[in-house]
């Protein structure tokens, strides 16, 4: 199975990479590989700050543990194809790494607005004594 994905891999990615290569030529094939690559090993290097940074969030009750750790696993992956050669990987990256930042800034927790609230009807409790 795991062969079967992989191999599906590989031809959306020369699917993808042969039209868009021969379009913007050679030369900026490589510069947009070699750059691409540059910046997914620079996002995998910063990815123990990111997590201290996302930790102490944590700490401070604006993000919740599961969120990070989807973020993080999200960004990982994202650095991951951007670091592999060729167009689909990258797009995808781009995108996954977009997902690890909206994750990690758009989700706030407004635990302070709430208030625990318990309802009783006296209503019951006079009919179950009236029952008695």
């Amino acid at each position: 199975m795991k062969l079967i994905l992989f191999l599906f891999y590989i031809f959306i990615e020369v699917v993808v990479t042969i039209p868009l290569a021969s379009a913007i030529g050679v030369f900026y094939t490589f510069l947009e590989i070699l750059l691409s690559a540059v910046f997914g090993i620079i996002l995998l290097f910063n990815t123990p700050f990111k997590l201290q940074e996302s930790f102490q969030r944590i700490m401070q009750k604006k993000l919740s543990l599961s969120t990070v750790s989807l973020a993080s696993t999200v960004r990982i992956l994202g650095a991951f194809l951007l670091i592999l050669p060729g167009f689909f990987g990258d797009i995808t990256g781009a995108v996954l790494l977009i997902m690890s930042a909206v994750l990690l800034i758009g989700v706030k927790r407004d635990d302070e607005d709430i208030i625990d609230v318990e309802i009783i009807d006296d209503n019951s409790n006079k009919s179950k004594e009236d029952n008695r």
